[in-house]
């Protein structure tokens, strides 16, 4: 698993929590979407300088990357007479709270295992609000998180199972699918 696998994932299961908005990744061409929506954006990736290699020779490097997401919302509209509404309540903090419970539920914890992820709220979830226009707010709440996972790096060129060449036109396919050579019976006399 890399980071573009990871990002993968996490849209996935934000999108999930957040069906009633649009999600997108910082930083890339896009146009802004309508009330409510949510960005996401990956830093920089640590990689320990060691593998952990398992029972069959496997080698994986842990990894880690801070995940920033901000939600923008309209919030919650204030009724002050039947059909009228008043103005909004800002609910940004708790609803991008809400979404780091779904984050730690067991159904949602189980789920992100199967990719050997976890991702964990790095305190506060920030109220982020301005006012646009001088007329109106647009609520925004933005947290970070660390996002934890294992980048597989087996056969002699460290790059086994990866579909090579990559998008930037690393690695061959010769690389990604060769062998090591390995020992599996001695005889000594």
């Amino acid at each position: 698993m890399n980071l573009e696998d990871v990002r993968s994932v996490i849209y996935d299961v934000t999108d999930e929590f957040f069906r009633g908005a649009t999600v997108i990744f910082a930083e890339q061409v896009n146009t802004k979407p309508e009330l409510p929506y949510i960005t996401i954006k990956t830093g920089a990736v640590r990689r320990t300088q060691f593998p952990i290699v398992d029972g069959n020779g496997n080698r994986y490097y842990p990894c880690s990357t801070i995940m920033e997401i901000n939600l923008y919302t309209r919030g919650k509209p204030v009724t002050v007479a039947p059909k009228v509404t008043g103005n909004y309540a800002n609910t940004a903090v708790s609803d991008l709270t809400d979404y780091f419970d779904f984050l730690d539920s067991d159904v949602v914890v189980d789920q992100l295992a199967a990719y050997g992820i976890d991702i964990s709220l790095e305190p506060p979830v920030r109220d982020l609000t301005d006012l646009q226009n001088d007329s109106k707010y647009r609520y925004r709440a933005m947290a970070e998180a660390t996002v934890s996972y294992a980048q597989e790096a087996d056969g002699p060129y460290g790059i086994g199972g990866m579909n090579a060449p990559n998008s930037s036109g690393g690695g061959t396919s010769d690389m990604a699918n060769a062998e090591t050579d390995t020992i599996e019976e001695v005889e000594i006399t």
